[in-house]
């Protein structure tokens, strides 16, 4: 029986030497296999690279063939114009040493008189002055010669230099983009326009040294454009045939976020505007129904409602001002057109849009009125920061809790003229306005 076992032990590796055999002979046909087929590739790729490298290399023959022969084509035109020019330089020192000089003059004729351009805007500071000029295209010249003379000197003793302009710093108000400066001439002498002066504050609070004019300004205000995000020392000359006055005391305005005041020729009576101009205040007297003197008053003029307007600048783009007011007093804020009935409520018609605080005995009802109609809002968290958000461009006027940096509604309208801020109060109280901020990220996204 072992022998019988040791036979088939023999026996089984026999098969699978003969297996092994087999699968060796497989590897090795599968081996060959490969090794053909990768060499194949090998010559593809290489036929492939050698093709393309001939390509390439005759495209790049050709256009070093093209750039040559256009090198060569101008070298000839440069050859031919020195000849040219140096046949004209001969002509003319033969000309010039002949005895007959008219002969020369009439062959060389002397350039027309240059014509002087008007005056641009910044183009002058207080110690330069850029004048430009027009050439007649036919001229040939080398240089110019420029004359000027003091005028002061042919002025008569009797002229007087006009006294430097008074600044309404109340009355300016700024944006990101622009500027909007008012001033008082202050003068009983003559003036026949002003030159308004800025320059850039350096971050150190310095002035720096380059100063942009705008010239010959006709009225008693100007309206600068600037660049965003900066600070300026801007003043005011008042200029006559005598010359220019002193400049006038200097103001800083910063374009960070818009700025205004208060107006207030355009408060109710009964309402009393901060020295700083930026705060309301309404005592707790009742008064009688008035007839309100101030045409551009937005408010109805009884104790309920008393109103006033904001200073805006008059650039359509974007502004933002924030307003500040206690959670007991009921209060309207927003837009309103200038001509605005002064017998309507604000948000009462659809000159107006304001969000309006109202206290009642559970609650405190907020409402976002145009026209007498507002949506169905409900508010949680009382604002005592509220940010407004003008966008003529996009056509909105938005509100917003800043505190919670919370969006509560926004208008779409688009405002066919200029706005003012609108400021009311419906009980006694205070409201302050905020301004020259930056608007936050969240408001114009």
């Amino acid at each position: 029986m072992t022998r019988n076992h040791l036979q088939g032990k023999v026996a089984e590796m026999e098969n699978f030497a003969g297996h092994l055999e087999e699968i060796f002979l497989t590897v090795e046909e599968n081996f060959g296999r490969r090794e053909q087929h990768l060499e194949q590739h090998y010559n593809d790729v290489l036929q492939t690279l050698s093709q393309r490298y001939d390509e390439r290399a005759a495209g790049l023959e050709e256009e070093k063939k093209s750039k040559l022969e256009a090198l060569y084509r101008q070298l000839l035109a440069c050859g031919q114009a020195l000849d040219a020019s140096k046949e004209l330089i001969e002509t003319a020192q033969e000309i010039y040493r002949s005895r007959d000089k008219r002969l020369f003059l009439k062959v060389c004729v002397s350039p027309s008189a240059p014509v002087i351009n008007p005056q641009m805007p910044n183009s002058a500071t207080q110690t330069s002055l850029r004048v430009c000029w027009s050439l007649f295209s036919d001229d040939t010249v080398e240089y110019y010669e420029l004359y000027y003379r003091p005028v002061l000197e042919d002025m008569p003793a009797d002229s007087t230099l006009p006294s430097p302009p008074v600044i309404k710093q109340r009355e300016c108000t700024s944006c990101p983009e622009a500027a909007l400066i008012r001033w008082e001439s202050g003068n009983t002498n003559p003036v026949d326009s002003y030159n308004v002066e800025l320059s850039e504050m350096g971050t150190d609070g310095t002035e720096s040294g380059v100063t942009e004019s705008i010239v010959a300004v006709p009225t008693c205000q100007c309206l600068i454009q600037l660049q965003t995000g900066r600070r300026y020392l801007i003043s005011v000359r008042a200029v006559n045939i005598g010359g220019p006055s002193d400049r006038s005391d200097v103001i800083i305005v910063s374009t960070t976020g818009t700025f205004f005041h208060l107006l207030e020729e355009t408060a109710h009576p009964c309402l009393s505007i901060s020295e700083d101009g930026f705060t309301m205040f309404y005592g707790d007297e009742e008064f009688p129904f008035y007839e309100c003197k101030y045409v551009h008053c937005v408010c109805v003029c009884t104790y309920r409602c008393v109103a006033v307007l904001g200073d805006l600048i008059p650039v359509r783009g974007r502004h933002y001002w924030e307003v500040e007011v206690d959670d007991g007093t009921e209060f309207r804020i927003g837009v309103a057109y200038v001509d605005t009935e002064r017998s309507s409520y604000l948000g009462a018609n659809n000159t107006s849009w304001c969000m309006r605080h109202i206290l009642t005995p559970t609650r405190h009802k907020y409402e976002f009125l145009h026209n007498g109609w507002s949506p169905d809002l409900r508010i949680t968290v009382n604002p005592v920061r509220i940010g407004v958000a003008l966008d003529y461009e996009r056509g909105t006027l938005s509100f917003f809790n800043v505190d919670l940096e919370q969006h509560l509604h926004t208008f779409h309208c688009h405002f066919q003229s200029y706005v003012h801020p609108c400021f009311g109060l419906d009980n006694p109280g205070a409201l302050t306005v905020h301004n020259s901020i930056e608007a936050p990220e969240y408001t114009f996204t």
